[in-house]
């Protein structure tokens, strides 16, 4: 992971962790004790600075490409993988297990498997809003000049127009000069 995939990683880690100790859980007491409403705050900061980036790369690529899945695609080199946003995942959820007051703790197994889960589906949720994000920067803010798209149509198998004699024989309009008998 490079280190420009960083920020990206801990801000969807945190709505990841934030998504799997709500399902672990289920509402019995908020992640981080008394610095809950901290740490919804920080991932909502985080969620739309990152949002705000991705905006203004895409609203400066918009010119130099001609489609959304494009620019996407471009984009979505900028999010990280799987593994950053789990590894972050995991080491915000440990650091808001700390700030807790003891209570009943949760299977590793069910932890592990709920921040997987977590991780895969903020970052295919981020992917997701990235390419709606290209795409409606690239309708509202795009190149003028619209490249033509192909377009197909049923037409029916013509046949071959016969050719008629004289046409067949005749190729050239006159004989090469070699066929005068000239020498130069």
């Amino acid at each position: 992971m490079t280190l420009r995939k960083v920020p990206g990683a801990l801000a969807l880690g945190l709505g990841a962790s934030l998504v799997a100790h709500g399902f672990l859980y289920r509402g019995e007491h908020a992640m981080g004790g008394p610095y809950h409403a901290i740490l919804l705050q920080l991932a909502l900061a985080g969620a739309l600075s990152l949002g705000f980036f991705l905006g203004s790369l895409a609203l400066h690529g918009a010119r130099a490409a001609a489609d959304g899945s494009v620019l996407a695609s471009r984009l979505t080199a900028r999010l990280p993988g799987f593994g950053a946003i789990a590894v972050a995942a995991t080491a915000w959820y440990a650091a808001a297990e700390f700030l807790e007051p003891h209570h009943a703790a949760a299977p590793w197994l069910g932890v592990a498997l709920f921040l997987a889960a977590a991780s895969w589906l903020i970052g295919l949720a981020a992917r997701a809003m990235l390419a709606l994000l290209a795409g409606a920067i690239l309708a509202i803010f795009g190149s003028v000049f619209a490249p033509r798209r192909p377009s197909w149509s049923i037409r029916r198998a013509s046949t071959p127009r016969a050719r008629s004699r004289v046409c067949t024989r005749r190729h050239v309009a006159r004989p090469p000069p070699i066929g005068f008998g000239c020498r130069a």
